[in-house]
């Protein structure tokens, strides 16, 4: 299933490549966008009649045709509504009120003219179920300098109508479904307060993005729901994700190549598979990841805690440097802490050959709580590559019963507790 994570990305490109071969807008720069659809979303043509140019308002939805009946595809006048807004100078709202709005795939295209756009988002999107109407993904939004998306209304990708169509719980084929929220090429963006249930794959994908913050988000559907990642980020600078709950079928919060100067702090996870790095390694030239700290978070009943995550026979040698967790709390987490250099998703990994993703630099301090076995410790690194400078510190993580068990191959600590120390001595 994690194959299908590292995959996404690759196949978004080819996605923005067909898009570029039958548009020629010279604003937005889709070539280099592999978060990009593929084709206008249905509904695109609606917002050529949008009023152009003007001053900073706001722009309330339902002036642009927007039926609030939970029936309707409103993808035309969310698009006009869109078009207005990015035409006007100055910072103009865009304000959707309470109400069921269903949409089909929409693409929310910059440059804009203003300095900043808000939405005002106090309603619920219904996400089609109909696959067929998607390109690619469904609310998705690039090439904007200055976005924030706030208020109390919830995005619902309806994904448990489509689930059943996804069998990689089943041993099946994976499939890429559309994601709910797409931010790509974003210069300063802010999601605050909202609510995203049930995507039909990814919850929030922020891609080759600055300067944002996620924060007082709830990211929700089933823990058997496939693929339904709550937020990943990928070749992104400064970010902070806060105060955020996330129970989901895959990773609460996933960190891709490429990315650096990250904070997670305050953020509560499970179900799901906990908080990861990776996974790395996968695809030739990915860039290196560093400088994320994760603070001050709860990890309830994941099936990781803290993971770090690379390919055997990576293609391209990258290093992943930098990264500081601490004040942790675990509850029933079946590997809490873990290195994992032999990453290998459903035998899916061109070789057999160690990893040569470069871990170093790493600390683990006042990690806290209950394991769901013995596990407690897996750091499981790269005999050609070893891991260096790992700090493993005031470590107090209790399994259900008898003593821990603690995993360390071709590992170099720094500074340790001595059960640790013990453990990596022997290997």
């Amino acid at each position: 299933m994690m194959y299908l994570k590292s995959v996404v990305l690759l196949f978004l490109l080819v996605c923005t490549v067909n898009f570029q071969e039958a548009n020629s807008k010279p604003a937005a720069k889709k070539e280099d966008s592999p978060a990009a659809s593929a084709e206008a979303p249905a509904g695109a043509e609606g917002a050529a009649g949008a009023k152009k140019g003007g001053a900073a308002g706001t722009f309330n939805i339902e002036d642009f045709g927007v039926v609030a009946d939970g029936k309707t595809d409103n993808a035309p006048g969310f698009l006009k509504a869109w078009k207005a807004a990015c035409d006007a100078t100055g910072s103009p709202t865009i304000v959707i009120a309470k109400g069921d709005y269903l949409l089909g795939p929409v693409l929310f295209e910059g440059p804009c003219k203003g300095d900043h756009i808000t939405i005002q988002l106090d309603g619920t999107l219904l996400g089609s179920t109909n696959l067929a109407s998607y390109k690619s993904n469904w609310l998705q939004f690039q090439h904007i300098d200055g976005l924030t998306i706030t208020g109390t209304g919830t995005v619902d990708g309806q994904g448990a109508k489509t689930w059943p169509e996804n069998k990689c719980k089943s041993g099946g084929a994976c499939k890429v479904f559309p994601m709910s929220m797409v931010f790509a090429f974003i210069k300063g963006l802010t999601v605050r307060g909202i609510t995203s249930l049930n995507s039909k794959y990814f919850h929030f994908n922020v891609f080759s993005s600055e300067n944002v913050e996620l924060s007082k988000l709830t990211i929700t559907a089933p823990e058997d729901s496939p693929n339904t990642d709550g937020i990943h980020i990928g070749d992104d600078t400064n970010v902070t994700i806060a105060d955020t709950t996330i129970g989901t079928g895959d990773d609460c919060i996933s960190v891709g190549p490429g990315t650096s100067k990250v904070l997670i702090t305050g953020v509560k996870c499970g179900p799901g598979h906990g908080i990861s790095i990776g996974s790395l390694g996968r695809y030739a030239n990915e860039k290196d990841v560093s400088d994320i700290t994760v603070k001050g978070c709860t990890l309830t009943k994941t099936t990781n805690g803290l993971r770090i995550k690379t390919y055997q026979s990576n293609p391209t040698p990258l290093e992943v440097s930098k990264i500081h967790y601490e004040d942790i709390t675990m509850d029933h987490v079946t590997y809490p802490i873990i290195i994992d250099q032999q990453y290998c998703p459903n035998g899916k990994c061109g070789g057999t050959a160690e990893s040569t993703v470069k871990v170093v630099d790493i600390t683990y301090q006042g990690i806290k709580g209950t394991s769901a076995d013995a596990n407690t410790v897996v750091l499981r690194c790269s005999a050609k590559n070893p891991c260096e400078q790992i700090d493993v510190s005031g470590i107090n993580v209790k399994p259900p019963g008898g003593p821990a068990n603690i995993t360390c191959v071709n590992t170099k600590l720094g500074t340790a507790d001595a059960s640790i120390k013990s453990a990596c001595s022997e290997n």
